[in-house]
């Protein structure tokens, strides 16, 4: 009695192995192979992310080209370092590529990347309370000939341009950079060959030589201006700060390296905006003596991301020397 008990017990191991074969069949040889694969090519795809290098592309044609020199930051919302990267190929072409000089982040679990192009009137990046990135800009009421001098083929961006940036398909960070405002570009061979600055102005009441010019509304040209990066971000008046009806840029039309300026304009339309070749000051603000270009009316959009040229005919006023 005592052996059958034995031999039974002993048969129990073996039918539940039995039955889990039965349950669970092995994998396969093909099904072991495609596993691995899977998993190696996972880690491949990890390995090929590469913090070194990003690709910029102008989005929708919000600038002509990039520029020796030009340089990007990438910022997360996790950390105050950010990596620095210089263009090292594409200058005059809308694809640029870049190399990093400066930082060590590699982007691993980082959350969003946003990538801003470097320029020295950027006044802040910080998150909102809802976890999105916001910047603020301080655009001055004077800016220099080298803040808006652009090359042929070439775009200068005096206020930040910004993009999502994120690890492609070859491994290479990727961003596409679009304008916060519309550019006025301003052809400098066009100009009256005295032009000593280029002011744009919306004041009710303006001064050129032999009278006032139509009044406008005032509407904000320079100031500390702000957005949260996002689809169809554009810099807008911050409540918290001043602003000014009046921007004036620097000309130096004896530099030949340089084709045209670019200068960020605000507002998406203005009422009155008269843009103004000077050549000579007096000591009253809003008085100049010079050559009205162009007035623009709200008929003009000045949409984000775009390029507006300004059509220059000297012949509407006379320049006063």
């Amino acid at each position: 009695m005592k052996e059958k008990l034995k031999k039974a017990v002993a048969l129990v191991p073996a039918l539940l192995l039995a039955g889990c074969s039965a349950e669970l069949p092995e994998p396969s040889v093909e099904d072991a192979a495609d596993a691995v694969a899977s998993t190696t090519a996972a880690a491949v795809r990890r390995a090929a992310n590469d913090a070194q290098t990003l690709r910029g592309v102008f989005y929708q044609g919000g600038a002509t080209g990039w520029a020796d020199g030009d340089s990007v930051s990438i910022y997360t919302l996790g950390s105050m370092l950010h990596n620095v990267y210089t263009l090292s190929d594409g200058a005059g072409t809308a694809e640029g590529t870049f190399v990093r000089t400066s930082g060590k982040d590699n982007y691993t679990n980082s959350g969003q990347l946003y990538g801003l192009t470097n320029c020295r009137y950027l006044y802040s990046i910080s998150a909102t309370m809802e976890g999105q990135a916001q910047i603020a800009v301080t655009l001055p009421w004077r800016l220099t000939f080298q803040d808006v001098c652009a090359a042929a083929g070439t775009s200068r961006m005096p206020i930040p341009y910004w993009s999502p940036v994120s690890f492609a398909s070859d491994g290479k960070l990727r961003g596409e950079f679009r304008g916060l405002t519309a550019m006025l570009r301003v052809d400098l061979q066009a100009l009256p060959e005295d032009t000593r600055a280029v002011v744009l102005t919306t004041h009710s009441y303006t001064d050129l030589n032999e009278g006032s010019l139509d009044e406008g509304d005032g509407e904000a040209l320079s100031g500390t201006f702000s957005t949260v990066l996002e689809e169809g971000a554009a810099l807008a008046v911050n409540p918290i700060f001043t602003s000014r009806d009046t921007l004036r840029v620097a000309v130096d039309r004896q530099s030949a390296d340089y084709r045209y300026v670019y200068i960020p304009v605000i507002s998406n339309r203005y009422s009155r905006l008269h843009v103004i070749a000077v050549t000579g000051d007096t000591k009253y603000r809003y008085d100049w003596r010079g050559a009205l270009l162009q007035t623009f009316t709200s008929a003009t959009a000045f949409e984000p991301n775009t390029i507006v040229d300004l059509d220059i005919d000297t012949g509407i006023r006379p320049v006063r020397r």
